[in-house]
């Protein structure tokens, strides 16, 4: 049987959730999960399975590690039981995982200090670290173009986070470059409620997994140890570490494409 060009098309969901955004934090954390509809409901079995042994019905890592809620009352050897399964599902359940790390200090040096042109808007810590997951997974998609028409790609967001406007600013931006360049690739993108999508726990267990790797952080009562880690490129999860020169070339690249956007701006109201 001969399948129809729509039916051939692949469609993806992506999941974001951040960790370090706190004042007193160095760094800031954006963790991505991308998968298909099929993978999504093999991963909701498997994290349902999880849920059940472990016995808790939200992963939230701020009261996983001060054990409250769901966690209240749990002991050491619990907590480092669910982070084993947890790591285990999360290195091969989604097509692909990023985890993109950025130093506030070198976002304060190198990418937000200094002039730019009037009017435009500098990405958050947040917003530039989902802009670099968002590049990442627009990468993986594009190869994955079939016949000349590339997949879907759809975008989750935890809701309620202050700069979550600043994310749906930037996919607009994305989506309007690409799309003129012939890309239609972007489709939408919404805010979830984290007890009600497994994949936003996920995106929150990598994420805070990886601000602890990164800052060295031990807190109290629940220390996860060091052997547990999310490795550099295992399974499908993906670390970022922005760079000095990297964000310098970013922003650079910004201010390049607002100007070109100003002119056509100009050029369409002459």
């Amino acid at each position: 049987m001969m399948l129809g060009r729509s039916a051939l098309l692949l469609v993806y969901t992506a999941y974001f959730d951040e960790s370090g955004t706190h004042d007193e934090s160095p760094v800031t954390i954006m963790g991505g999960l991308l998968a298909q509809r099929k993978e999504c409901k093999s991963f909701e079995q498997d994290f349902e399975r999880i849920r059940k042994k472990h016995g808790f019905r939200v992963f939230h890592t701020k009261k996983f590690k001060r054990r409250k809620g769901d966690f209240k009352g749990w002991n050491n050897e619990q907590c480092m039981a669910l982070v084993a399964d947890l790591g285990g599902l999360t290195s091969g359940a989604f097509t692909d995982s990023v985890a993109v790390t950025l130093r506030d200090s070198d976002y304060d040096q190198y990418y937000r200090s200094g002039d730019k042109p009037n009017r435009m808007r500098l990405d958050s810590k947040y917003g530039l670290c989902f802009r670099m997951a968002l590049y990442h997974f627009m990468t993986v998609v594009a190869k994955r173009r079939l016949r000349g028409r590339f997949p879907e790609l759809h975008l989750v967001l935890e809701s309620g986070h202050v700069n979550a406007g600043d994310a749906k600013r930037i996919f607009d931006e994305v989506k309007k470059e690409f799309s003129d360049a012939g890309c239609d690739m972007l489709k939408t993108i919404v805010e979830g409620k984290k007890d009600k999508c497994g994949q936003l726990m996920m995106a929150d267990f990598i994420a805070h997994s990886t601000f602890m790797i990164q800052t060295g952080a031990r807190p109290e009562p629940l220390a996860l140890p060091h052997s547990i880690k999310l490795p550099k490129k295992v399974g499908s999860v993906l670390h970022l570490e922005s760079t000095p020169e990297g964000l310098k070339n970013m922003r650079s690249f910004l201010i390049d494409a607002f100007g070109k956007g100003s002119s056509r701006d100009l050029d369409s109201a002459k």
